[in-house]
């Protein structure tokens, strides 16, 4: 059910052009790490969120913002369309002990398409995720669900990896792509 409402919001975002994609649990599932996603996230370039927000607020029902203090993300909304959690972000941010990542979400951050009900649904890549998952509290065992599957199937988007590097990244976080990417 999860995926019809999936494939119903990649229609919608296709038809009106935007650069989207999916992160999180729905891309682990595609990749077998998981057995059922816990809601869809989706990525968006910062320049299409007004389009987003408005064509949600019009399938969906839009949920009141709530403070945090993990992320400093330029936009982040919750919705709630046919019955799933669906969580749209543009310019994520997230706090680290002496800075900020910025993760720079472009159409180069699109690695693979999927079809879903015969729509064509953008994934974003496990590189970038297991970035991200490292600089979230308590995604431990995500990022170790991640790097295994790299380590044992590859990495398939260095340059994306390399790109993140270019960034701030916290100094452990930074070595640990460095190792990961000398044992490929």
């Amino acid at each position: 059910m999860m995926f019809n409402t999936l494939s119903y919001i990649g229609e919608k975002l296709n038809h009106e052009g935007v650069v989207w994609g999916v992160g999180a649990s729905v891309l682990l599932h595609y990749h077998g790490l998981v057995e059922q996603p816990k809601d869809i996230d989706i990525l968006v370039a910062t320049n299409d969120i007004k389009k987003v927000d408005n064509l949600f607020k019009n399938i969906g029902i839009k949920s009141k913002p709530y403070k945090t203090t993990t992320y400093a993300t330029e936009f982040f909304y919750e919705y709630i369309i046919k019955g799933f959690d669906v969580d749209v972000m543009a310019g994520l941010r997230i706090k680290c002990q002496d800075g900020v990542f910025s993760y720079g979400f472009d159409a180069s951050s699109i690695t693979d398409n999927i079809e879903i009900n015969g729509i064509t649904i953008p994934l974003t890549s496990l590189e970038d995720w297991y970035v991200i998952y490292q600089l979230i509290p308590n995604r431990q065992s995500k990022v170790m669900m991640i790097e295994n599957h790299l380590l044992v199937h590859g990495i398939q988007n260095p340059t994306l990896l390399e790109r993140l590097l270019r960034g701030y990244l916290p100094k452990e976080v930074r070595e640990k792509i460095q190792w990961l990417m000398t044992c490929n």
